[in-house]
């Protein structure tokens, strides 16, 4: 518990530090410009996906009202 404190504490102190927020923003926009082109895939399959899965529900229920 103590040791548990003691980091947290450290990490709070450090993420106060400008030098260390500075190097850290450079480390996420690094990051985020390498991670980009697999996210833009990813939300394209996930659009692909929901398109999908919505013309098959309206289709569903069409098919649901032409019963009637």
């Amino acid at each position: 518990m103590i040791l548990k404190k003691l980091v947290f504490s450290a990490l709070s102190y450090a993420a106060q530090n400008p030098a260390v927020q500075k190097q850290a923003k450079h480390i996420a926009k690094n990051v985020a410009t390498k991670a980009k082109p697999a996210l833009l895939k990813g939300s394209r399959v996930a659009g692909k996906t929901y398109r999908k899965i919505k013309k098959e529900i309206k289709k569903g229920m069409d098919d649901y009202e032409n019963e009637k």
